[in-house]
């Protein structure tokens, strides 16, 4: 077959609009689901009251080819620069999983590499995986991307945290859709009071 036919299923989806369609409206759906998460974060006295410095306004962005395949984000809170990065990322990935993602670099990691040594234990319990690539920006969890904290020891954990970045993120599954304000609430508060009990910013 040549590069440019197209197979019988290929060419029925070509015939029919109505799919994209349909995942357009999908898409549309997932900024107004982020558009209401962002505000109710706003409103959780941790989310809401943990200002990293340089913080700057919440940004939904969306893109088509992320391994393929299309994705939605949530930055909030978010503070981006030439030498530091804070975001709390929240990412539908198409056909894969809702994610929610602690994304720490230069000064604002420098800040907290102490705290976040103690947290071990905490991020264990709750279910939470850290980055393990040298590429900070590849968001699926295969075992070269992240592994569960609990999953390492002391020592292992704190090599990870000698790198330029960390990410500290879970997932979730697409059929929780309903569920994700709530969920993505809780966990992000649970994660930014950790970081507050023990630095205070």
């Amino acid at each position: 077959m040549k590069d440019y036919q197209l197979t019988a299923a290929e060419l029925s989806l070509v015939a029919d609009a109505e799919w994209i369609l349909a995942k357009n409206r999908v898409i549309g759906k997932v900024y107004a689901l982020f558009g209401v998460l962002q505000t109710a974060m706003a409103a959780d006295p941790v989310i809401g009251g943990y200002s990293p410095e340089g913080e700057q306004p919440p940004k939904i962005s969306r893109g088509e080819q992320y391994k393929g395949l299309p994705y939605v984000m949530l930055d909030y809170p978010r503070a981006f620069g030439r030498e530091s990065i804070f975001a709390c990322r929240t990412f539908f990935w198409w056909g894969r999983f809702f994610s929610f993602t602690l994304h720490l670099a230069g000064e604002a990691l420098e800040r907290r590499r102490e705290v976040l040594t103690g947290m071990r234990t905490r991020l264990s319990a709750a279910g939470w995986h850290v980055c393990v690539n040298v590429d900070p920006w590849q968001h699926h969890f295969d075992e070269d991307n992240y592994r569960a904290v609990d999953s390492l020891s002391q020592t292992e954990w704190e090599s990870i945290l000698r790198k330029p970045f960390v990410k500290i993120a879970k997932q979730c599954k697409l059929t929780d859709w309903e569920n994700i304000m709530p969920l993505a609430a809780d966990q992000y508060a649970a994660l930014l009071g950790w970081l507050v009990d023990s630095s205070g910013s």
